[in-house]
C-alpha cells in the first residue's frame, strides 16, 4: 500500500504542461499552451523564473461587464491563489501563485473561472472578443500581447490601429520633467519623515528609501512626467540626495543628545564615534 501511495504522488508530480495540453487538446509551444478549453479560448504561460511565473488568459467579450468579472475575481482571490488579475479588451487575465502540482491547479482554476463565465452568460470561443458577434468565414487566428485567439480580421485591424494611435499620442505628449521631478521630491520628503522616525526608534531606516523610489516614480508620472531613462535616474538621484541629507541630520541630532563630556563641534563627535565605537558604525 505504501509503494502504491508513493507511485501516485510521483504521477501527480509528473503532470506537466505537455500532459495538460495533451489532455485538453491544446497547442503546445515553448513555456505556453493555448486553444479551446471547455468552450473558451484560453492561453496559459508558465516559467518558474518568470515575473509573473504563471499567467492565465481566458478570452471572452467583456464589454459592459468588467465590474462583474472583477468582483468575482476579488471575491475568489484566495481560493484561486491570485496575486493579481485584470479584465482587458479580449477577456480576463489572472496570475496565480503556484508551488506544487502546477498544472493540476491550473486546471482547477480554469474550471472555476469557466463555470462562472458560463453561468453568467459570457460568450465563448464561437464569439469575436472585440465585437461580441459570432465568428464567420472571415475570422482568423491572431495574437495580441503574445496571446493567440480567433477574431474577425476587421475587428483586429480596428483594435490594432486604435492601439497604434494611442501610442502615437503618448509619444507626442509633452514631457513635464520639472513637474515630474517635483512629484519625486514630494515623495522623497514624505519618505524622509518615515526615515527620521524609524532612525530614532530603531536605528534602521533603509526601507524608507525604497518607499521613496516607488512613490517617487508614481508621483513623477502623476505630475506629467513621461516614462523614460530620465525618470529612472532623476527619481533615484532625488531619493539619494534627500535621504543622505536626512541621514546626516539624524546623525547630528543623535550626536547632540550624546555629547557627554566631548569638547568639540558636533561633526567631530560624529567622526569620533564612527572611528572609535563599533556599535555606532553597525547602527
Amino acid at each position: 500500500m505504501m509503494n502504491k501511495g508513493r507511485g501516485t504522488n510521483r504521477m501527480k508530480q509528473r503532470y506537466k504542461m505537455r500532459d495538460f495540453a495533451a489532455e485538453h487538446s491544446l497547442t503546445l509551444e515553448k513555456r505556453c499552451c493555448y486553444g479551446n478549453y471547455k468552450g473558451y479560448q484560453i492561453h496559459v504561460r508558465y516559467a518558474a523564473m518568470g515575473n509573473p511565473s504563471c499567467l492565465i488568459t481566458v478570452v471572452t467579450d467583456t464589454k459592459g461587464r468588467n465590474k462583474d468579472l472583477e468582483r468575482f475575481l476579488e471575491k475568489n482571490k484566495k481560493e484561486l491563489k491570485l496575486t493579481s488579475y485584470g479584465v482587458v479588451g479580449i477577456g480576463l487575465m489572472v496570475c496565480p501563485q503556484l508551488y506544487a502540482n502546477i498544472f493540476r491547479q491550473v486546471g482547477e482554476i480554469l474550471d472555476k473561472i469557466v463555470r462562472f463565465l458560463k453561468k453568467e452568460g459570457f460568450p465563448g470561443a464561437e464569439i469575436c472578443p472585440y465585437c461580441g458577434t459570432p465568428l464567420d468565414a472571415y475570422s482568423v487566428e491572431m495574437r495580441e500581447s503574445g496571446i493567440p485567439f480567433y477574431a474577425h480580421e476587421k475587428c483586429y485591424e480596428r483594435a490594432y490601429n486604435a492601439a497604434r494611435e494611442k501610442e502615437r499620442l503618448e509619444a507626442e505628449a509633452p514631457d513635464h520633467k520639472v513637474a515630474g521631478m517635483g512629484g519625486a521630491f514630494l515623495a522623497a520628503f514624505a519618505a524622509s519623515v518615515l526615515f527620521v522616525l524609524m532612525f530614532l526608534w530603531w536605528n534602521f531606516a533603509a526601507v524608507a528609501s525604497a518607499i521613496s523610489v516607488l512613490l517617487g516614480a508614481f508621483l513623477y508620472g502623476k505630475f506629467g512626467g513621461k516614462r523614460s531613462c530620465f525618470k529612472i535616474v532623476s527619481c533615484a538621484l532625488i531619493t539619494l540626495v534627500v535621504m543622505l541629507a536626512i541621514f546626516l541630520l539624524c546623525l547630528v541630532l543623535q550626536a547632540n543628545q550624546n555629547m557627554g563630556g566631548f569638547d568639540g563641534p558636533v561633526f567631530e563627535k560624529i567622526v569620533s564615534d564612527l572611528i572609535n565605537e563599533e556599535s555606532y558604525r553597525i547602527n
